[in-house]
């Protein structure tokens, strides 16, 4: 075993060394020059951490003979040369107590050194965190805050910040050292950071300091009144802590705390001295403020108030709430209370007092008055209510049977009480609902139906559906099969009846009368076949109208630009007032060009959705506009796409404004057109009146081109139409560089006329139009066509 000396016996052992040599001469060897221990120096040089610090070890031997080793423990015994030799930098993670010495060549040992490092922040993530005391508050006088950091378990409070300006404080911000006096209404924020650097959310409190005492006041302010006065109290603190309580008398004692508390206006009926104060929530207490209120008795209120029951009376399926509201005018002295009687006798002050909604569960007569405060009463009022549990009774005339020509039907309702509001019936055979057709006026059948009616009170009572069955031959479609005879005959004299055809539209005649005549449209069944009657409608006796069921007697057929026409010796009215919604076509998704040059759509009354495809609107016989059309059923690009066309009155097309891209719905009969030359007709969409077109939707505006007609004026086409009235007449909506615009206004449909200053001769010009120019359909100009160039005039 190794034997390891003590430090005290090591520097013993040397020290007795060196005196035996100089005792015994030393063999001759002058002594050793080295007797000066080491000394180590410990980096960083101990002290508190927040997280793990590396140790350097430095052994310094001066002039000596170099340093031979340097020798540490980390558990607190003292090092010997058995102990861990330091080599390079270690680590401490936690609290460590280094002991050290270093020995030189020579043999020379230092004393043992000793450095603590104490590590704060090992596993220190929470911030801490801070209380203020008082935690904000509203007082009368200054407070003095004190600020209270506490970091638990944690490393520590290293400092607390603050601010009193609301901002957020910062760690530059004041730091706190001392209890903080707020003297004025303040905002204190603040926040602390514990030693490892953990900082707190920013926190606050406000502080108001309210030396001022509330303001106390009266609405209205005193003086003189009839019948009745209602005064406000109010009271303002400002900025100040806010109002506690208003405390009043009108005895004419000085108020105090324990004086009445307000809560609601004061009514005053007599000449009263109203006093006063207000109080705030930290105790300060107003002046006295006192109103005299002097009823005038020279002026008194004898107007009567007024009262109303809603509902009014009338007729009711249920039980109903009444309630009864009292005026009394602007000068008056207001309602006092309202009497009232259900059992039809006069209402007196000894009769029930109105307190709340009346519940009127039977037929009753209400009697009511109200009286004022000035005690006029209001003439007795009366309403009836009238309780209808009965559902009214509808009866068919005449009643269902076996019928050989078209039969009107009269459905007559009869209520006792309410009185009948509307009768609905169905043809189908299917239950009356509020959405079946509404009964106007006698129907007429024309084919074999079982009629459902039934009619509600005006009370709300609906009769339970009653039925009627009716046989009788398909007039409509013996109808259908004379109108196609007529369709079939050879061209040249006929004889032909059509008895029992509806008339669909009557078409006034434009442009070329041979080609666009005024006429009617005949149709019996919603699937056609349908004829038109070239005939001026005010030339015949009994002047038709769309809706009525006519007969008609046919003396000649002929086929006119491809379209089949009928002409008539006599037309009789059968029946008027119908709707023909039920002969209507909804053909946006079927091919209306189809059948050839026969076409299987025509005259029929149709109803399509399609597109007006570019270019856009061009002549089509005299007074006429006509343009390419596509639809579902005829979409663009097909081989049909080329015969469809929508053709329209010109001045129809000026109130409507249509152009290439709109969308739109037309609803009329189609009109086909066949010229010699043609192998495949035509198939015009058609819109003879404004009615016959609904736009769906048209494209903004584009702007096209700007020329320049003579040295002081350019002309600028739009796409479409424009609105005469979104034009500013002195031209400040159009910009040109180097020209100025003085005047603007509309030269044709789409084109407007500006005047400008003197151009350049061929100059080159860029015109800009503000985009609050809009089309006559109100869509404002494309704003991603807004320039164009043109050059000056070049005369």
């Amino acid at each position: 075993m190794s034997l390891t000396l003590s430090w005290p016996l090591r520097h013993g052992a040397v020290l007795l060394a060196a005196q035996l040599v100089l005792a015994c001469g030393g063999g001759g060897q002058p002594p050793p020059a080295d007797l000066t221990p080491p000394t180590t120096r410990v980096t960083p040089v101990g002290g508190e951490f927040a997280n793990s610090v590396a140790v350097t070890l430095t052994c310094d031997d001066g002039g000596g003979s170099g340093c031979a080793a340097t020798y540490y423990t980390l558990d607190g015994t003292t090092p010997g040369t058995g102990s861990t030799r330091y080599r390079e930098p270690f680590t401490l993670g936690n609290t460590t107590t280094v002991r050290f010495y270093s020995v030189d060549v020579a043999g020379n040992a230092e004393a043992p050194g000793t450095v603590t490092f104490t590590l704060v922040g090992a596993g220190d993530t929470a911030a801490p965190t801070t209380v203020a005391n008082p935690g904000g508050g509203a007082f009368n006088s200054p407070r003095s805050v004190t600020l209270t950091c506490d970091d638990g378990e944690g490393s520590g409070c290293a400092a607390t910040h603050y601010t009193l300006d609301g901002s957020v404080p910062t760690l530059a911000s004041s730091r706190y050292t001392a209890p903080l006096t707020v003297t004025a209404s303040a905002t204190l924020r603040f926040f602390s950071v514990d030693r490892v650097g953990n900082l707190e959310p920013a926190q606050q409190a406000r502080y108001v300091v309210d030396t001022q005492a509330p303001l106390a006041a009266a609405t209205p302010r005193g003086g003189s009144f009839t019948a009745s006065r209602t005064v406000t109290l109010s009271c303002d603190d400002g900025e100040g802590s806010g109002c506690a309580a208003i405390h009043y008398t009108t005895n004419g004692s000085i108020p105090s705390l324990d004086s009445a508390v307000y809560q609601e206006p004061l009514l005053l009926t007599a000449t009263t001295r109203v006093r006063f104060i207000a109080v705030d929530f930290v105790g300060n207490v107003s002046d006295v403020v006192s109103e005299q209120y002097t009823r005038d008795t020279s002026v008194e209120d004898r107007t009567a108030p007024t009262t109303v029951a809603s509902p009014a009376g009338g007729v009711y399926e249920h039980a109903q709430s009444v309630v009864l509201a009292c005026t009394d005018d602007a000068e008056g002295s207001g309602c006092e209370a309202t009497y009232y009687t259900v059992d039809g006798s006069a209402p007196t002050t000894s009769s029930l007092r109105y307190t709340g909604p009346i519940t009127v569960a039977a037929t009753t007569t209400l009697r009511f008055f109200s009286r004022d405060l000035a005690g006029n009463d209001e003439v007795a009022k009366s309403e009836q209510y009238t309780l209808d549990t009965t559902p009214p009774v509808t009866t068919a005339s005449p009643g269902g049977g076996v019928f050989q020509d078209a039969v009107a039907v009269t459905l007559t309702c009869s209520d006792g009480l309410s009185g009948c509001a509307e009768t609905r019936y169905t043809l189908d055979g299917s239950a009356p609902t509020v959405s079946s057709p509404r009964y106007e006026g006698p129907i007429t059948l024309t084919r074999a139906v079982t009629l459902r009616f039934a009619s509600t009170d005006v009370a709300g009572n609906v009769e339970p559906a009653k039925q009627e069955s009716y046989e009788l031959p398909d007039l409509d479609r013996q109808a259908s099969e004379q109108i196609q005879a007529v369709r079939n005959a050879s061209n040249g004299a006929v004889n032909l009846d059509i008895h029992g055809a509806w008339i669909t539209y009557i078409k006034e005649g434009v442009g070329n009368l041979a080609n666009d005549p005024a006429g009617l449209f005949l149709q019996s069944e919603r699937t056609g076949p349908a004829v038109f009657v070239p005939v001026d409608p005010s030339t015949l006796t009994a002047v038709p109208q769309v809706g009525d069921r006519v007969r008609v007697t046919v003396n000649a057929k002929s086929v006119v630009n491809g379209q089949t026409r009928a002409s008539i010796a006599s037309l009789d009215v059968l029946s008027r007032g119908h709707l023909v919604s039920s002969l209507l076509q909804e053909v946006s998704e079927v091919d209306v060009t189809s059948g050839g040059t026969r076409p299987a759509y025509e005259s029929e009354y149709i109803s399509i959705d399609g597109t007006i495809r570019p270019p856009g609107f061009s002549a089509s016989g005299a007074g006429h506009l006509q343009a390419p059309f596509t639809t579902w059923g005829v979409p663009a690009g097909s081989t049909s796409a080329s015969s469809l066309r929508l053709r329209v009155v010109e001045s129809v097309n000026d109130s409507v404004a249509l152009s290439a891209d709109c969308s739109v719905r037309v609803t009329s009969p189609l009109w086909v057109f066949m010229s010699g030359t043609q192998t495949r007709p035509h198939i015009q969409v058609s819109a003879w009146r404004e009615s016959d077109v609904t736009v769906n939707s048209c494209p903004a505006p584009l702007l096209l081109e700007a020329w320049a007609t003579d040295r002081n004026t350019v002309m600028v086409r739009f796409s479409r139409p424009m609105d005469p009235a979104s034009i500013i007449a002195n031209g400040s909506q159009f910009g040109i560089p180097g020209l100025s615009v003085t005047q603007a206004g509309l030269a044709e449909s789409s084109v407007i006329s500006l005047t400008t200053g003197n151009q350049g001769h061929r100059q080159n010009y860029t015109l800009t139009v503000a985009i609050t120019l809009r089309d006559r359909r109100g869509v404002y100009l494309n704003s991603t066509f807004t320039q164009v160039a043109f050059r000056g005039f070049p005369g």
